[in-house]
């Protein structure tokens, strides 16, 4: 944790701002500024904002005014960390097909055999009800 931007109530500090190596989080709490501002910009109120994060309204209302003062510092980095996202979920994807592919070169077993078996009829039954319920 690199340095503080202080908060002040009437009554003295309460929360406050931590900037850090992964971005700036809000004090007694787990949350970052950046998943606030990313809720908040899609449309989320004050109200939703705290039950996603179990942040009090003050908390809430810290992290906007936070944003407000250093949008501009804040939206190139929430911009860097989804990026990173979408290519670490890319590369992930990669590889899970790659296994796939893998696995489904692979002879079946007497247990692969019977999972397959297992799940086709898992899979009917399931489509047995779902087409009785639509068809009410």
């Amino acid at each position: 944790m690199t340095a503080r931007t202080m908060i002040v109530e009437p009554s003295g500090p309460r929360y406050t701002i931590i900037e850090t190596d992964i971005g700036p989080l809000i004090s007694e709490s787990r949350a970052s500024v950046l998943d606030v501002m990313e809720a908040y910009d899609a449309g989320d109120s004050r109200y939703e904002i705290g039950l996603t994060f179990n942040l009090s309204p003050m908390q809430v209302e810290t992290a906007l005014a936070y944003i407000v003062q250093h949008r501009a510092e804040l939206e190139p980095q929430l911009a860097q960390i989804k990026q990173q996202l979408a290519e670490r979920e890319a590369f992930y994807r990669r590889q899970a097909a790659e296994v796939d592919t893998y696995v489904a070169t692979l002879p079946l077993t007497w247990q692969r055999t019977a999972l397959r078996a297992l799940r086709e009829r898992s899979d009917s039954e399931y489509k047995a009800v779902v087409d009785a319920d639509s068809s009410q």
